[in-house]
């Protein structure tokens, strides 16, 4: 047994960085690849919610009528036709 507290101090330490923190470390690396991303708690959706934004984002604007059709439902250039030929 160690007979200082220098000696103790020492092994704890090199327990704690040796066994503990690597076991630590891999335990939450396995944990966080196991769920979903917008399941972990600092996750928020990361990449994956950023990509359905932008998908949303483009499927809005594609939906939205162009300017040129706004123009010509506002402002009719066609004349009515009639049944003369003119």
């Amino acid at each position: 047994m160690p007979d200082s507290p220098q000696v103790f101090v020492l092994l704890a330490s090199a327990f704690l960085t040796f066994i503990v923190l690597p076991i630590v470390l891999v335990w939450t690396f396995i944990d966080g690849m196991r769920r979903k991303a917008s399941d972990r708690p600092s996750g928020g959706g990361g990449i994956s919610s950023f990509v359905g934004a932008g998908l949303q984002e483009i499927d809005r604007l594609m939906a939205r009528p162009s300017i040129e059709h706004q123009i010509e439902t506002e402002n009719s250039v066609h004349e009515e036709e009639t049944d003369d030929g003119e």
